[in-house]
C-alpha cells in the first residue's frame, strides 16, 4: 500500500509516514458502506496488522520496517522486488526467499507463456544465484561432456559416462547436466530422447549425492545455444520459454 509498491526505490521497507498513509486510507476504506461483510472483515484484519507493525516499530524506536530478511534485503532493487514477488506472492510469506519458493514461483511463471515468463524465470535464476550461490554453478563457462565424448554405441550407450564420471568436478558435472538437458529439450527423436533422459537421470543422481552444484535455466540456455542444432531450436525467448521449462530442474531435487 506504500507508494510505488514493490517497484519504489526501496522495494520492502515501510517508514513511518508509509504505514500512517496506509491505517487512512484502510479508515476511508472501511466508512465506505460498499463490498459486504466480508469486505469489511477484510479490511478490519488489515488495520489490525498495521497497528501491530506501527507499535513494532514506534517499541523500538524505528524509522520504519522491512519486510525481507537480511540477505534479501541486500539484493540490488530489481532483484530485492523480484524476491518479494517470489515470497510472498507464491511462497510462504516469511521475508525469506526458500528454495520451495523458487520452485514455487518457476512453476507459475512457466504458466506465463513467451518472453514475459521466460524473463521472470531468467530473474529468479539470478535471485536463486545471489542468495545461495554455494549451490548454484558460478559460470556456465568452463568444461563439460558432450555426447560425442560419452555416448557409446550398442546396448549401454551410458557406459562410458559411468566411466568418465568420477574425476569430474562438480562444476563440470552440472555443465554436462545443463548440455544433456538442452538437448533432450529439444530433441524430436524418441530413441536420442531416450538415451538423454537416461543420461540426466544418471547426472541428476550423481549431482545429489555429491551435493554439487546445479545449472539454472539460465545456465541450461546458454550451454545449448553453444550447440548450432540446438540453438536453431532456441532462436528466441519465445522458443526458450516453450522448451526450457523448469521440470528440466526437478530431477536435481527430487529425494
Amino acid at each position: 500500500m506504500a507508494p510505488g509498491g514493490i517497484e519504489r526505490e526501496e522495494p520492502g521497507r515501510a517508514d513511518r509516514e508509509d504505514i500512517a498513509r496506509a491505517r487512512q486510507r484502510l479508515l476511508q476504506d472501511l466508512g465506505r458502506d460498499s463490498g459486504g461483510l466480508a469486505r469489511r472483515e477484510s479490511v478490519q484484519r488489515s488495520l489490525r496488522s498495521i497497528d501491530r507493525l506501527d507499535h513494532a516499530v514506534r517499541e523500538h524506536r524505528a524509522d520504519g520496517a522491512v519486510y525481507l530478511e537480511g540477505p534479501e534485503t541486500s539484493l540490488p532493487s530489481q532483484l530485492r522486488t523480484a524476491a518479494i514477488e517470489i515470497d510472498f506472492a507464491f511462497g510462504d510469506r516469511d521475508g525469506r526467499v526458500s528454495e520451495a519458493d523458487l520452485a514455487a514461483a518457476r512453476r507459475r511463471y512457466a504458466a506465463v507463456r513467451g518472453p514475459v515468463g521466460w524473463n521472470r524465470m531468467l530473474t529468479t535464476d539470478e535471485v536463486e544465484r545471489r542468495l545461495f550461490p554455494e549451490r548454484v554453478l558460478a559460470s556456465s563457462r568452463g568444461a563439460r561432456l558432450q555426447p560425442r565424448d560419452w555416448q557409446t554405441r550398442g546396448p549401454d550407450p551410458l557406459a562410458r559416462l559411468r566411466e568418465l564420471i568420477e574425476p569430474l568436478d562438480n562444476g563440470t558435472l552440472a555443465r554436462t547436466y545443463a548440455d544433456v538437458a538442452a538437448r533432450y529439450a529439444t530433441c524430436f527423436d524418441d530413441r536420442a530422447r531416450a538415451v538423454l533422459e537416461g543420461a540426466l537421470t544418471f547426472l541428476a543422481r550423481q549431482i545429489r549425492a555429491r551435493r554439487g552444484v546445479r545449472p539454472t535455466l539460465t545456465d541450461i540456455a546458454r550451454i545449448g545455444c553453444e550447440d548450432p542444432e540446438v540453438q536453431a531450436v532456441l532462436h528466441s525467448p519465445l522458443e526458450m520459454a516453450r522448451y526450457l521449462r523448469p521440470d528440466l530442474l526437478e530431477r536435481l531435487h527430487a529425494i
